[in-house]
């Protein structure tokens, strides 16, 4: 992830002491300034760096080129720094990770990353044997697997495929006992989209781009159904993100069609940058006669988060009615059941957050979160639901099961504990895979603790940090505080030995966990979106302060740290309050919401930050 390899830089330029001189090189005295001044519903809008937009731009180009240069030979120049990325290249390259399991039948699905290499996608038998079914390095060009999918049968796979670090993909189509690779090949595809087979493996649903060359190229996709051995331009196309026809699906929403082994029906998930799904259903059959009509029952104001299916019964997250979130169960077998039919299968309960589903052949599997920690129950077929003992005390951030299989695999980590992978049989027992992550440094004199900050308003703000067991609290250490606060996701526990080995060289890392995220359920993801992100803003700056009142380090000894729609905390708190940090990094960040309509993607983000083309959005 970009955020990680980024914030390699800061732990860097911190670990040398270099992190203001760096910043002073790129300060407003290097940067042009225009006298552009936007209006808009009476609010005056100063705005001297438009001259920076614009994809193809060669002006900002060799500004940024300079810059980049600039920052390039005061690095190169640092004392120390060729023994630190040492280090960390040691470290990076020593780790041995695996994930994204899959069991169909006896074959494990899993993919390998190892000796600082693309990861292999691969697949084990019944006896333990491996094979590599792709491996990036053995194809022309940088290549990676952006994600894959494995037919019902295990005998076919499908393969997202990047190049360049590129997050659009072309599918590509594999016969696993071969390894042979299929003439079928499909673009573009954005990578996060994986294509769901047919459940005789003759082809599959996938969502596709649009292609057109457009201004914003995550807008108008479409899902089609694909038959294996016909050319993509025969593709039947489903359903469109467009904005016309009975579905009226908008521009900028992405439509998939997800299928369950086991299950007669298929249901049209349409989501985007957002907690809420719009999902639809259709007979299979007419889906693949090309005559569905689809029928909707839920829709975004109705705050359905996920959803899985076991034969008829659709199971359902919905988080947005209740602060914790609760599971309803529909009966697809009325035909005319609505979303008010579903009955209660699971209550909301007081600090405990509903954060996941997946379904087996035996019963469903219901991820929750607790103060951060993961736990897991099972829902058996006659309602009962059985606490399932999970044997680390960390996180959870992979859950996969398949109504063809009994049970299911999930991951363990924590702070300082490698994530591991395990099965959990019919008997809710966990099994370890031996196919988790290995490193061979030893963190065991780190400590994670979890604190609260007091935000400007009063609120108790979560705050996660990682420091070595004896650390002086004389503000000597440098921090670096890490934040997102959006789309309600929330950052529990992870094992990332750059973060790690930068505590362990005697330093803190924390992580900020402000409202907009979804650590207290959904009511903190409201608490910091759209009119309320200044709160999230006023939760970063607090737990900087924290950290100073503590003695862990002085604020000019503090940096930032905010990706992507983090760029909003992070940038608003080095400018809401520039004395609680020393340093502040923005890795790929929103930083002025205004101007989101001008930026690919951008329009996808208006149900978090609000809509500048309306009054109410635009403040």
């Amino acid at each position: 992830m970009s955020t990680h390899a980024q914030l390699r830089l800061l732990l860097l330029l911190l670990l040398c002491g270099a992190a203001t001189p760096v910043l002073a090189a790129a300060s407003d005295a290097t940067t042009p300034r225009d006298d552009v001044v936007g209006e808009a519903f009476g609010l005056r809008l100063p705005d001297p760096y438009r001259w920076m937009e614009g994809e193809d731009n060669p002006v900002f180009a060799d500004w940024f080129n300079a810059r980049a240069a600039d920052g390039r030979a005061q690095l190169d120049a640092l004392p120390g720094l060729a023994d630190w990325r040492s280090r960390l290249e040691i470290v990076a390259g020593a780790v041995r990770n695996h994930g994204n399991h899959r069991q169909v039948g006896e074959r494990l699905f899993f993919r390998r990353i190892e000796d600082g290499r693309e990861g292999k996608l691969l697949w084990r038998d019944g006896s333990g044997h491996e094979r590599v079914l792709f491996d990036p390095d053995a194809q022309d060009g940088k290549v990676s697997i952006a994600n894959y999918s494995v037919s019902v049968d295990g005998r076919l796979a499908t393969v997202n495929v990047t190049r360049d670090g590129n997050e659009i993909t072309r599918v590509e189509v594999y016969e696993v006992d071969s390894g042979r690779r299929l003439p079928d090949t499909l673009a573009p595809v954005w990578s996060e989209f994986n294509p769901n087979w047919l459940p005789d493996g003759s082809g599959f649903f996938y969502t596709r781009m649009a292609g057109d060359g457009g201004p914003d190229p995550l807008q108008g996709m479409a899902v089609y159904l694909h038959r294996l051995g016909t050319a993509q331009g025969d593709d039947v196309r489903v359903a469109r993100a467009d904005g016309s026809g009975a579905l009226a699906i908008a521009p900028e929403s992405f439509p998939m069609v997800q299928l369950t082994p086991g299950s007669d029906w298929a249901i049209l998930f349409i989501v985007g940058a957002r907690t809420s799904a719009r999902g639809c259903i259709a007979p299979l059959e007419t889906v693949l006669a090309g005559n569905a009509q689809w029928r909707c029952l839920f829709d975004f104001g109705d705050d359905i988060a996920d959803g899985a299916l076991r034969g008829d019964s659709l199971y359902l997250t919905q988080t947005g009615a209740t602060p914790y979130g609760r599971l309803l169960t529909l009966d697809l077998g009325n035909a005319d059941a609505t979303l008010a039919d579903a009955r209660v299968a699971i209550a909301e309960r007081e600090g405990t957050v509903l954060t996941g589903l997946a379904a087996g052949a035996d019963a469903l599997y219901v991820r929750s979160m607790r103060d951060g920690i993961d736990y897991l129950e099972r829902l058996d077929d006659d309602g009962t639901l059985t606490p399932l003992a999970v044997p680390l005390t960390g996180s959870i951030s992979y859950l996969h099961a398949s109504t063809a299989e009994p049970g299911a695999i999930v991951s363990l980590e924590g702070w300082t504990i490698p994530r591991s992978f395990h099965r959990i049989g019919a008997d809710g027992r966990f099994t370890d895979m031996q196919l988790g992550n290995v490193s061979p440094a030893d963190y065991s004199g780190l400590v994670a603790e979890q604190l609260e900050a007091a935000s400007a308003d009063g609120t108790r703000v979560p705050l996660s940090v990682l420091s070595p067991r004896r650390l002086p609290r004389d503000g000597s250490a440098l921090a670096v505080v890490d934040g997102y606060g959006g789309y309600g996701v929330s950052t529990q526990p992870f094992f990332f030995p750059m973060f790690l080995e930068w505590v362990k060289a005697g330093h803190v890392y924390a992580y900020c966990h402000v409202r907009g995220g979804g650590e207290k359920g959904d009511a903190w993801r409201v608490a910091g979106a759209g009119p309320n992100k200044q709160r999230g803003v006023e939760d970063f700056i607090a737990c900087a302060q924290t950290l100073a009142a503590r003695g862990y380090a002085t604020p000019a000894r503090t940096a930032g740290a905010g990706t992507s729609m983090g760029g909003v905390l992070a940038g608003g708190a080095f400018v809401t309050a520039p004395d609680a940090f020393g340093a502040m990094m923005l890795n790929v960040a929103i930083l002025n919401p205004v101007r989101l309509l001008a930026a690919k993607n951008g329009a996808n983000q208006i149900a978090e930050v609000g809509d500048p083309r309306t009054a109410e959005g635009m403040r």
